[in-house]
């Protein structure tokens, strides 16, 4: 992966005639949130400096350069006099005063004399006025709502100009140096990088690109805990660390998307020559062209946000794409889950699926579809706690892994079995849950029983939804939670409450209870005077199955639920097989109406 990034950063370095500051400077603003500026202000005249205020002003795209940010440690300033807001009073001293105490203490920095009294006289006036600084800051912090964030900085008039830290020299040096400088505090000459494989006169030890590689945790020990030794975990020539650095800069700002509501970024990886496919090289080097390609993808194709996946599906495998799942908590960076090297070509037999879907059930399935069965342990939970499960399924789809049937079952019948109790949505919740099994089944990525049958009155029904009603215990399942229905919405129109609904236990009968309920209905249905020819047919049907099916059905209780219920929300459809009249259909369907 890491070499995907780099390549990618150096294409992006290569088009866009990066300098090595302009590389180097972050956007504050990266990920939307940071749109308020708060400004301390100073004013100069001839050879005097003097605070004035702080003011708010609204963040700039243009003005990134200008305000020169880099962020540097957790606990110590950043790589200029700019910074985001935490705390008042935390950020203030320590990231911005601190900066100044820094790089004044630091007698290895280079400074005129006329640089050194600018920096002491801003670092005085910043110390003098600290109170009043802090006190305006809070107040700034107030007066923006919570979920608005904050970066800080300086700004200095003159003569009726004003100055940013970007503007002067002093500032743009200093932060190329110090970079530099913390680059070099854990190197070794003359080694191999371990990025382009090649020799280098110095590789560094402490890349730390993503912040998910870390020299102060147990794990990357190389070299017994000497720091010194650090740099055989990862060594890096400073080449591809500035390239890894653009490469994910660009993923960033650029090729960051929603995957069902769960953030992920695409990093290409060219298998043959650039030249050779230069307009996919293009598509992922070229803002605008990104840009346009996400306003062009209206319709929601495998999530739910800007994709361009549809359109990679149509190139040849001349790339493979890397989904990196990644959250960030505060400066930290946590993978969630990193598939790799997945062609278009698969896409293409994805989205094929899907278009099968679609058509099928007359509905846009997408992954978020797949998401409904895969985010709450509990319906009440505020927190989505099934990212983990519902990652592996992605997975397994894009690398076209089979998945075990009962871990799918597991999750859909959790939901329907909450619907069914709660009786809400549940024919939405079943339909759903169907799509899913038929998206998976279409991919071959759920292992089937498949048996020869005899032509049979549902065969026309079943082969619609094949194969996944292919072996006799599923469809007399299914025709069972049919009669079911019927049954069910009988005792409605004459009751106005189901009684039989506890038959049902909550939808995690075995199978000693399918084989009993059969009877149960046929005797009810007698009751009501409404075992008429069309739900004796079905229930001969369902019977014919399952007893084709023998008495070892080799299916767990969550799948043995699940066609029960796909046969109670299709029972339109067996209806107007059986009943061809359309009064009759109208009257056994519609019994809930009103």
């Amino acid at each position: 992966m890491l070499e995907a990034v780099k390549e990618l950063g150096e294409l992006v370095l290569e088009k866009e005639k990066k300098d090595i500051l302009t590389s180097l400077v972050e956007d504050p603003n990266s990920n939307s949130r940071y749109n308020n500026v708060c400004i301390i202000k100073f004013k100069k005249e001839r050879d005097n400096l003097y605070y004035q205020d702080v003011e708010r002003e609204e963040y700039k795209k243009d003005y990134i350069l200008k305000y020169l940010y880099r962020s540097g440690s957790a606990n110590g300033p950043d790589f200029s006099p700019t910074a985001k807001l935490t705390e008042p009073e935390k950020t203030f001293p320590m990231k911005i005063l601190g900066w100044f105490n820094k790089t004044l203490k630091d007698k290895t920095t280079n400074l005129s004399n006329e640089e050194r009294i600018l920096l002491i006289k801003i670092q005085e006036e910043l110390e003098e006025n600290r109170e009043d600084i802090i006190s305006k800051i809070t107040e700034m912090r107030k007066e923006i709502p919570k979920k608005e964030s904050i970066f800080i900085t300086i700004k200095i008039e003159e003569n009726g100009e004003e100055y940013y830290p970007g503007d002067f020299e002093i500032f743009r040096r200093l932060l190329i140096e110090n970079v530099e400088k913390k680059d070099l505090e854990i190197f070794s000459e003359d080694k191999v990088c371990s990025i382009c494989k090649e020799k280098k006169s110095v590789v560094i030890g402490n890349a730390g690109v993503y912040a998910f590689y870390t020299l102060d945790k147990p794990g990357f020990i190389t070299g017994g805990f000497d720091e010194n030794l650090a740099w055989r975990n990862f060594p890096v020539c400073l080449d591809c660390k500035r390239a890894l650095e653009e490469g994910k800069r660009f993923i960033k700002e650029n090729l960051r998307f929603s995957f069902a509501g769960i953030s992920y970024q695409l990093i290409p990886k060219f298998i043959f020559g650039k030249e050779e496919i230069k307009d996919v090289v293009d598509i992922f080097v070229d803002s605008s062209k990104i840009v346009s390609l996400k306003k062009e993808v209206k319709k929601a194709y495998l999530a739910d946000e800007d994709e361009i996946l549809d359109i990679l599906s149509e190139s040849k495998d001349v790339l493979t794409l890397n989904f990196l799942f990644i959250k960030e908590q505060q400066s930290a960076e946590k993978i969630l889950l990193l598939i790799e090297d997945v062609f278009p070509s698969r896409l293409k037999s994805i989205f094929l699926a899907k278009g099968y879907v679609d058509r099928l059930f007359n509905e846009n399935f997408t992954f978020r579809t797949i998401r409904n069965f895969f985010s709450k342990s509990d319906p009440n939970k505020r927190e989505y706690d099934l990212d983990k499960y519902f990652l592996e399924l992605v997975d397994s789809v894009f690398k076209d892994r089979v998945i075990d049937r009962s871990f799918i079952m597991d999750f859909l019948m959790r939901r329907i079995r909450d619907s069914f109790i709660k009786d809400e949505y549940l024919s939405i919740c079943i339909n759903e849950a169907l799509m899913v099994v038929v998206f998976l089944e279409k991919l071959n990525l759920l292992e089937m029983e498949v048996k020869d049958m005899e032509a049979r009155l549902f065969d026309s029904l079943f082969k619609k939804y094949e194969p996944t009603f292919e072996a006799p215990v599923k469809r007399g399942l299914f025709l069972l939670g049919a009669l079911t229905e019927l049954l069910l919405r009988r005792q409605y129109k004459d009751r106005g409450s189901k009684p039989f609904m506890k038959e049902l236990k909550s939808l995690k009968m075995d199978q000693k209870d399918f084989i009993g309920l059969l009877p149960k209905i046929q005797n009810k249905l007698e009751e009501y005077d409404a075992f008429d020819k069309g739900k004796r047919l079905i229930a001969e049907e369902a019977s014919h199955y399952l007893l084709l099916a023998g008495d070892e059905w080799k299916m767990s209780v969550d799948e043995m639920n699940f066609y029960f219920s796909c046969g109670m929300n299709l029972v339109q459809e067996v209806a107007n097989i059986v009943y061809t009249d359309k009064e009759s259909i109208k009257e056994e369907i519609e019994l809930e109406e009103g």
